[in-house]
C-alpha cells in the first residue's frame, strides 16, 4: 500500500452554543475550508510528525504523553484494531495559526483527530473503516478523551461530513445536512478577550445543575429559535430567530458568569451579529446578500466555507 494524502476541514458551531452539550440539543454547524493535511503510509513502527506555525512534534509509542490528543487517537485505533498499528504519518495544521503563532478558533483540534484516526486506518488496511462512520466514532472517542471526557462532537462531525448541518447532541449524535437562508456570507471577528471554552463549559455545567428548570427552558427556545432559522424561507424570515439565539446566549452568559455581548465593527448591522461558540472571545456576521462589506474591514474576515469533508488525494 502506497503513500496516501488527505485533507480535513476546520469547522464552526453558528448557533446552538451550549445547547449541543445536551441530549437531543441542537445546533447549526459549517465546515470550514482551511485544512489540516496529512500525509501516511504503512510502516513497521508507529511515527507521528505534527507540525503546526514553525514548531514540530515527533511521536512514538515509547514517548507518550506529550501530546494528549495524539495519545488518545493511537489509543482509540489501536483498541478498534485489536492490534498495534505501524504507519509513517505527517499532520500539518500550520493554516490554523496566525503568523503570530495564535490558534484561528476554527476547530483544528477536531480536525486532527478526524485526519489522525483516517490516515491510521488507512495505513492499517482497514480502508472501508478509514472512509466509514468507523472513522468519526473513534475521532469523537479520541477527542472527547484528550478534553477531559467533555466535549458535544459537532466540530468532529462538521469537519469529517463538510458542508453546513443541523448538528444534533447525545451520546450518538446526528447531522442532517442544510443550507443557510439566503445564502450569506460568514464573517468573523474579535471579540473583547480570549475565552477558555473548558472554563466556560465548567461555568455552564455548574450553572445547570443549580437551575435544572432553567437549563431546561434554555434548551427548549435555543431548539426551537434554530429549527425556525434553519428552516426559514428566506434571510429576511430567519433574522428575527438569529435575534432569538443572540439573546439567549447574552442571557446565559450572564448567567453563569461568561459574557457573549461584544462590540460590533463599524458599518456591521448588529442584527445580523453574535458572538461565536462559548463567550465572545469571537464573533459572528452573516452578511445578507446585496449587503455591502464595511470600507475598512481589516478586522473582518470572510470565512470559506467547505463543502466536502474528509478529502482523499491518493
Amino acid at each position: 500500500m502506497s503513500l496516501v494524502r488527505l485533507t480535513v476541514p476546520g469547522n464552526i458551531l453558528l448557533l446552538g452554543e451550549y445547547a449541543v452539550l445536551e441530549e437531543g440539543g441542537l445546533g447549526l454547524a459549517m465546515a470550514i475550508d482551511i485544512r489540516v493535511r496529512v500525509e501516511a503510509s504503512p510502516a513497521e513502527s508507529l511515527l507521528i510528525e505534527a507540525v503546526w506555525s514553525g514548531s514540530t512534534l515527533s511521536w512514538t509509542p515509547g514517548r507518550p504523553g506529550e501530546s494528549l490528543l495524539i495519545d488518545a487517537v493511537v489509543d482509540a485505533v489501536t483498541w478498534w484494531l485489536r492490534r498495534e498499528c505501524g504507519a509513517r504519518i505527517r499532520v500539518d495544521s500550520t493554516d490554523f495559526f496566525s503568523t503570530d503563532g495564535r490558534k484561528s478558533g476554527l476547530g483544528s483540534s477536531a480536525a486532527v483527530s478526524v485526519a489522525l484516526v483516517c490516515g491510521l486506518l488507512h495505513a492499517a488496511g482497514a480502508l472501508s473503516a478509514a472512509r466509514g462512520l468507523e472513522a468519526r466514532m473513534l475521532a469523537m472517542r479520541a477527542h472527547r478523551r484528550a478534553q477531559g471526557g467533555r466535549g458535544s462532537g459537532y466540530d468532529i462531525v462538521t469537519s469529517f461530513h463538510g458542508g453546513t448541518g443541523l448538528f444534533r447532541g447525545g451520546a450518538d449524535p446526528g447531522w442532517d445536512p442544510c443550507a443557510l437562508s439566503g445564502d450569506p456570507r460568514v464573517l468573523i471577528f474579535a471579540g473583547p478577550a480570549p475565552v477558555s471554552t473548558a472554563d466556560a463549559v465548567s461555568c455552564y455545567g455548574r450553572w445547570k445543575e443549580r437551575n435544572p428548570g432553567a437549563a431546561r427552558d434554555y434548551l427548549q427556545e435555543s431548539n426551537n429559535a434554530i429549527l425556525s432559522f434553519v428552516r426559514a424561507g428566506s434571510a429576511a424570515q430567519a433574522l428575527p430567530w438569529l435575534g432569538t439565539c443572540r439573546k439567549l446566549g447574552i442571557e446565559l452568559g450572564r448567567s453563569i458568569g461568561v459574557p457573549a455581548d461584544l462590540p460590533v465593527p463599524p458599518g456591521l448591522d448588529p442584527h445580523w451579529c453574535k458572538a461565536l461558540g462559548a463567550g465572545n472571545e469571537l464573533g459572528l456576521c452573516l452578511l445578507p446578500p446585496g449587503a455591502q462589506m464595511p470600507p475598512d474591514h481589516g478586522g473582518l474576515r470572510v470565512v470559506p466555507r467547505a463543502d466536502t469533508g474528509v478529502t482523499w488525494e491518493e
